[in-house]
Order: C-alpha cells, then structure tokens, then sequence
C-alpha cells in the first residue's frame, strides 16, 4: 500500500431506485495524492436529466487536474499558510469555471445539449494544515478536529421547492450573483478526518432532518453524525494497518454503502462517500 498522509475509501453505488427503473447511477468520484495533500471530489448528476451521468463523471475526472493547479501555481502545499475566505472564493470560482467550459466544450464535441449533462460537485483539498472546501449545489462534507469533534463544512443549497438545488450548468455566473450560489471554506483547525458525500447519504451518515416539537416543524442540523463516523474510522484505520490495498478497502466500502445500515440498505438514491483520515492520528468510537 502506498505511503502517504492520508487514508481514505471512495465508492459510488447505484440507488435501488435507478436499479428498478433500469437507469444508470448518476454519482461519480474521485480521490488522488499528490504529495502530502489529497483532492477528493464527490459529482451528482441531475436525475432529470438524461445524460448527467455522463455530465458527472466528467466533472469528477477534471476538477482533479485543474484543481492540482490551482494549488501549484498559489504554493499552498509549500506554504503552509492557506487562503482567506475571499482568497480561496474567488480561486474556486475561477477553476469551477473552466471545469464548466470543459463540460460545455464536450457538450458540442458528443453533440449533446449541454444542460443534459447537468451535475452537481463537492471539492476537498486536505493538506497537513487544514483543508480548502468549494461547492455547487447540494451534498454535505464535514471534518472531525483535534477535540474529537465532527462539524459540517458547507451548507448544500436548497431552492425555493423541495429537492431543488443548482448545478455547474445552471444561469449562476454572473458576477452580481455567482456568491449566492457557489460556496467556499477554508478549514484552519488540525483536521483529524473528514467526508464529502452526496445527497444519497446523508440520512444516514448527518443529523439534517429533526423534528423541533415546539415549533412543530422539521430543521437541518446539518451536523456530522459521529456515531456514524467514528466507527467506521476506527475500522479504516484497522484496514489500514492490515495493509490493505486501495482496491480491497474500496469494495468493503462499496458493500458497507449498499447495505452496511438500515438506512443506506433503504436509500433509493445513488450513495457516494469518501471519508479520509489522517494516517498518524487515532480516532476512537466514543
């Protein structure tokens, strides 16, 4: 198994729904090592579109490479001192859009329209020092700090109706409103793990849909479920050490995402997770 700073598992399962209705899973992801830091990307394809599968593997497959650059041509994996906030904002902004001039470009060369291939994209660069964070529509991702804590580090966009979000295709870039849409974080805290997910996963892996009995109403927490996490860093960490390979932690990942809970067994939706942890700390279930 390779030597890096990270340990991680990546899969993306088809939903049970997409299995009945004989369509392809929507969901791709990536993670990549490149030196001490890692890139991991979690895309969604639009369920009402018809070729957003092919729209989300794409993006999942060039936003590695465009965002590789961005950290060599800014220094962040020699220079320990990450963006601001505004910084890293307008970077994410300007990479996410030539991700979306590739997708448009291969719109026209497959002769597709291009909303067709409409997809959301989760995007996590984890360095020693912290972690860089952008997004377009909705999704979750979280860490887990030095204290043991887990928290949520984007806030998955919702639209004025149920299940609406936007996509990397969507009327959102113009220079007055693209901030309302896209959001970007930067995580200075000693990060011991973190996870980026799509919608698929998030019953059963956050706290985002709790009844409060006084306002007699539903809220999202949005919060990391540890009792959730925890364990299954514990036993990532035991994978690890057993020197499993890459491919063999994968397809325990993959049959822990189809039925490892009642819930993710449930999950009509594809389930895509990548959970990363640092390889010199210790996480325990408690």
């Amino acid at each position: 198994m390779k030597q890096t700073d990270w340990i991680y598992a990546y899969a993306s399962i088809i939903g049970s729904g997409h299995l009945i209705n004989n369509t392809n899973c929507q969901d791709y992801c990536e993670v990549h090592d490149f030196d001490n830091y890692i890139i991991a990307v979690v895309s969604d394809g639009a369920g009402s579109c018809e070729h957003s599968e092919k729209g989300s593997r794409l993006v999942a497959s060039v936003s590695v490479p465009h965002f590789y650059n961005a950290v060599k041509e800014n220094g962040w994996n020699e220079n320990k001192e990450l963006p601001n906030e505004d910084e890293w904002q307008h970077i994410a902004i300007k990479t996410l859009r030539r991700i979306r001039e590739d997708l448009y470009n291969y719109s026209i060369a497959q002769q597709l329209e291009f909303k067709s291939l409409s997809c959301t994209v989760i995007v996590v660069i984890a360095f020693k020092h912290g972690l860089l964070v952008t997004h377009i529509g909705d999704g979750r991702a979280g860490y887990c700090n030095v204290n043991l804590l887990w928290k949520s580090m984007i806030k998955p966009f919702h639209g004025e109706l149920a299940n609406q979000t936007v996509f990397i295709t969507s009327d959102i870039w113009y220079e007055e409103v693209v901030d309302t849409y896209i959001e970007s974080n930067v995580v200075k805290e000693d990060v011991r793990a973190f996870c980026l997910l799509s919608d698929g996963c998030e019953k059963a892996s956050f706290e985002c849909n709790l009844y409060d009995k006084e306002k007699q109403a539903y809220f999202d927490p949005n919060r990391p479920f540890s009792l959730f996490f925890n364990p299954n860093v514990t036993a990532l960490q035991q994978l690890s050490e057993q020197k499993q390979s890459q491919e063999e932690i994968n397809l325990l990942w993959e049959k822990f995402l189809t039925a490892g809970t009642e819930k993710l067994k449930l999950e009509s939706d594809d389930k895509t997770l990548i959970l990363a942890i640092k390889a010199d700390n210790k996480i325990s279930e408690s």
